[in-house]
């Protein structure tokens, strides 16, 4: 928080481009640490039978805040200079900054490295020890990534969120210009359409996807499941958004509805994507396991889509096809998802918490939270069949 908030003050005061993109890009690192420790957080205090809801609560917010920032940034931008929204922005931070100096550290388990398999090379210094030279480091990161691409479920998890995220992109950017040259619809009105429905959609979806699996309960193969079930009726809604209605004024309003429902399926899997990461991981490994999925899901997802669709849309001049290729990564993405909830793996939440979803009691946040589990985590990471049946444990463990 102290370094988005530095930033901040850096990009307000900015007077380069090539300045403002170093404090911008150092934001954003900032912001991900943020996000990739809450996670973390949530997994070890929320209530487990309200878990995935929780994580629903956490993800809306980055898609709730970049709307709420396209219009603050443009008031306060018009009336009083564009530096202003970064000063107001870090002013905002130092109250929470000064707060999180002075109160207790929390202990999350993540903090505990107590996992057989933290560290490849025994005999390097441990990653944060005054010792550890910057080689050490480099080789405790690398170890740490071969040990999380052990895991099929969280590759299949975070390589089938990739397709979900691009597709997302592709909708945010080229969404209202369809709408525009399909249906006659004026720009100003189509914008602010496409961004009601998408700030509903995101909000109502990710709350609904979250609760929805703390309902049927949350397993790994029903978040997995649940994930792919989204991605195929997101495919198909969206198709039938842009190809059934005609291209009329009504035709437009008929989109849009078609075209809410298959964001709605989109982004109900987000919650049990993100509870998903922390859940299939080694204890100590989820941050880390966050971040990896992050930047997969820029890297593979939203950043190549958009130009390649622009690309294949200058080609074909019809916008029709161009989303239908563009949709059809929903299939793959449902694939993936689908695979992933068939394979075994580690549930690495506590033994406690995960005998007691099975047999359908609640824990409280008091027994669930910071107190440690009944079992030890070797003990809790035992390798589970998604239907719950025990087996051996796999190579990683031994």
């Amino acid at each position: 928080m102290a370094i988005f908030m530095v930033s901040s003050v850096g990009c307000g005061f900015a007077n380069s481009f090539w300045t403002l993109l170093v404090c911008r890009i150092i934001m954003g690192a900032g912001e991900a640490s943020i996000i990739n420790l809450t996670g973390p957080f949530i997994d070890d205090v929320a209530p487990p039978s309200q878990k995935t809801l929780w994580f629903g609560i956490l993800y809306l917010f980055p898609t709730v805040g970049i709307a709420v920032g396209y219009i603050f940034g443009g008031v306060i931008g018009a009336s009083m200079g564009w530096r202003m929204p970064f000063l107001i922005q870090a002013a905002v931070c130092v109250p929470v900054v000064l707060w999180l100096f002075l109160v207790q550290p929390i202990s999350l388990r993540t903090m505990h490295d107590d996992e057989e398999e933290a560290h490849t090379d025994l005999s390097a210094p441990l990653l944060g020890s005054e010792a550890a030279p910057p080689a050490a480091v480099v080789n405790s990161l690398w170890g740490d990534i071969c040990i999380l691409c052990r895991h099929p479920v969280f590759l299949y998890s975070s390589l089938g969120y990739c397709p979900v995220q691009g597709a997302f992109g592709v909708y945010s950017y080229f969404g209202p210009q369809a709408g525009h040259e399909l249906f006659g619809v004026g720009r100003e009105s189509i914008d602010l359409t496409f961004g009601g429905v998408t700030i509903v959609t995101a909000v109502v979806a990710t709350l609904l996807g979250g609760w929805a699996l703390d309902r049927v309960g949350s397993s790994i193969k029903n978040a997995m499941l649940l994930n792919g079930i989204s991605a195929v009726v997101g495919f198909v809604a969206i198709v039938a958004a842009f190809w059934a209605p005609p291209a009329t004024t009504t035709g437009f309003v008929w989109f849009m509805l078609i075209f809410a429902v298959g964001e709605l399926a989109i982004f109900a899997g987000t919650a049990p994507v993100g509870a998903v990461i922390v859940w299939s991981v080694p204890t100590r490994l989820r941050p880390l396991a966050s971040g990896i999925s992050a930047i997969a899901s820029h890297i593979l997802g939203d950043v190549p889509t958009p130009p390649l669709v622009g690309l294949l849309q200058g080609y074909i001049q019809d916008w029709r096809i161009s989303m239908l290729v563009l949709t059809l990564i929903l299939i793959v993405a449902a694939v993936l998802f689908f695979i992933g909830a068939y394979v075994k793996c580690i549930d690495y939440r506590p033994a406690e918490e995960r005998l007691s979803l099975e047999k359908g009691h609640r824990l409280t946040v008091s027994n669930a939270g910071n107190v440690g589990p009944l079992v030890s985590d070797m003990e809790s990471a035992t390798m589970v069949h998604h239907h719950g049946d025990l087996a051996d444990h796999d190579d990683t463990r031994q």
